[in-house]
């Protein structure tokens, strides 16, 4: 996370940004080693003999996919280093300490599924439909293959049986390939143009110091392959074109002696059933995934940037630079920076442009310090048909500035959690003692100021959406006690409070009973990040009910 401060209208306001890749990394990771045990230039460790397996690097996914190096030094051994791709992991901001390096000209890294302990998705066995590998690493020169990631196997390819399942490497011409067989024994290969790499000359400098770090990622969907180096796509491969009736990355099905099928290799390839193609220089933050991951979800995703805040008027604007063009981002904000990220509230959806950048304003609200952040994910696109607002008529400034706040929050929450094809329109109606709306998208905003906040406005848009204010809501209340009654809406009261809780409605407005939280955001005191979440998946349910959505 960065902090920057700046003064804006006699107040300092504090811009967080933070990139994040949600669950949805998490979730999709099968295997991931960061080298992070250390110290710096001390050996991989590696307690028994040499080419037995011991799990000294971990998988930090959970999964419990532990890596091995062949020996402890030596010919095939590793060691730690702290010159590392960047300090900190972009995606999530993790520290990053140590890569690891070879100590001889025999480097092998492997796994065994028999040795670590699985307790999730076993990175030997899977044959997943769609993958992304991931692997930093800072080449030494050579004229020959080097495989960084691999996956061993042998007799699965049509086209030759010493073909091994997976293949991420530099190729002799200092190209960049990634190459896999599927289950139907079909091989695809992506490859970038000949001379992407550059190698540093051991003899002359045996570290690599000052040469380059690339980002190599191989992502299959099951229709096309494709090769990224720094973020940039560098080759595809038409899997569809090929004609295999199963895309799925293969396994094998017979191991060798000193291999066993499915095992991921780092360091080194498999050909023939044999040991070769090794990686030497630095290796670093290695991820298996079993789905296809964007751009925007990479390890060393691009981070965008806050920068140029400033006063424009009575507006806050600032720049947002270097995100993934035609990525969706939610800008979040919070009064108290210490509540944690996924706390805060949503008040804008905006999309990088073609450059990778957008600009956000808002209306700088007298004495409130606020804290700005990013949410960057490709799950956070508005979906087509996204509720929408506008205001009608006059408003006194302070008061506007107030129902744009809470509007901006309540519309992003609404299009975060759902989808609503609507417009609300907003007026300014000094005679209304609080707030009401109406069916069809009118929304009238009273001079009480109290009134004039983001729980009030969720509420209200609800109103707007069918809440108590057409026949399909009453149609989906039992006569009594005014129980809801649709099965949509009862599978989510379930949901969130168990099989005994219910939404009650006096047919204007609804809450829980029998342990049924309250979502109906009916006071200030029932306002919370939660209950806001909840309120917009229950209108989702109680419109399906209805068949409105």
């Amino acid at each position: 996370m960065k902090i920057g401060m700046i003064l804006s209208a006699a107040r300092l306001l504090a811009i967080a940004t933070a990139l994040t890749g949600g669950s949805s990394v998490r979730a999709a990771t099968v295997a991931y080693w960061r080298f992070e045990t250390g110290p710096a230039n001390s050996n991989v460790l590696h307690p028994g003999a040499d080419g037995t397996f011991s799990g000294a690097i971990p998988d930090v996914s959970g999964n419990g996919n532990d890596l091995s190096v062949w020996s402890q030094g030596g010919g095939a051994g590793f060691a730690y280093r702290s010159d590392v791709p960047a300090a900190t992991v972009p995606i999530n901001g993790a520290p990053n300490l140590f890569s690891v390096k070879n100590t001889g000209s025999y480097p092998a890294m492997f796994t065994s599924a028999a040795g670590s302990s699985p307790t999730g998705i076993n990175a030997e066995t899977m044959t997943p439909a769609q993958f992304t590998v991931e692997v930093s690493y800072k080449p030494e020169a050579s004229a020959s293959y080097r495989t960084v990631v691999g996956r061993d196997a042998k007799n699965i390819a049509s086209a030759s049986a010493d073909l091994a399942a997976f293949y991420l490497q530099i190729r002799p011409d200092d190209s960049f390939c990634a190459s896999f067989t599927d289950m139907a024994g079909y091989t695809h290969t992506a490859n970038s143009p000949p001379g992407w790499a550059y190698g540093f000359n051991f003899s002359a400098n045996p570290e690599g110091v000052g040469a380059p770090w690339y980002h190599i990622v191989a992502v299959s969907d099951g229709s096309t392959l494709k090769l990224f180096v720094n973020n940039q796509l560098v080759g595809t491969n038409d899997l569809i074109a090929s004609g295999s009736p199963n895309r799925a990355l293969a396994k094998g099905s017979v191991s060798g002696t000193d291999w066993t099928t499915g095992a991921w290799s780092v360091g080194r390839g498999l050909y023939a059933g044999g040991h070769t193609d090794r990686a030497y220089g630095l290796i670093d933050e290695v991820r298996i995934s079993n789905s296809a991951l964007t751009p925007s979800q990479f390890l060393f995703a691009p981070r965008p940037v806050i920068a140029n805040c400033r006063a424009v008027g009575n507006n806050l604007t600032f720049d947002v630079s270097g995100g993934q063009p035609g990525v969706a981002c939610l800008v979040l904000r919070s009064v108290n920076a210490a509540v944690p990220m996924v706390q805060w509230p949503a008040v804008s959806s905006k999309v990088f442009d073609a450059n990778g950048n957008f600009s956000f304003s808002t209306p700088i609200l007298p004495d409130l310090p606020f804290f700005y952040a990013l949410k960057f994910t490709p799950q956070t696109a508005v979906p087509a048909g996204a509720l929408t607002y506008s205001l009608n008529g006059d408003w006194p400034a302070d008061a506007r500035a107030r129902i744009i706040y809470a509007l901006d929050g309540a519309v992003a929450e609404y299009n975060r959690y759902g989808t609503f094809n609507e417009h609300v329109t907003a007026n300014y109606s000094p005679g209304t003692p609080t707030a009401d709306g109406s069916f069809g998208g009118w929304i009238n905003f009273g001079s009480n100021a109290s009134y004039q906040n983001m729980r009030t406005a969720l509420h209200e848009i609800g109103h707007t959406l069918g809440m108590g204010t057409t026949w399909q809501w009453d149609a989906n209340l039992s006569a009594v006690p005014g129980v809801w009654i649709g099965a949509n809406g009862v599978a989510q009261a379930h949901a969130f409070d168990g099989p005994n809780a219910q939404m009650y409605s006096d047919g204007t407005h609804f809450w829980g009973i029998n342990g049924g939280g309250s979502y109906g955001l009916n006071y200030d005191s029932e306002g919370s990040t939660e209950n806001f979440r909840r309120h917009v998946l229950m209108m989702a349910a109680f419109r399906k009910d209805m068949g409105l959505q």
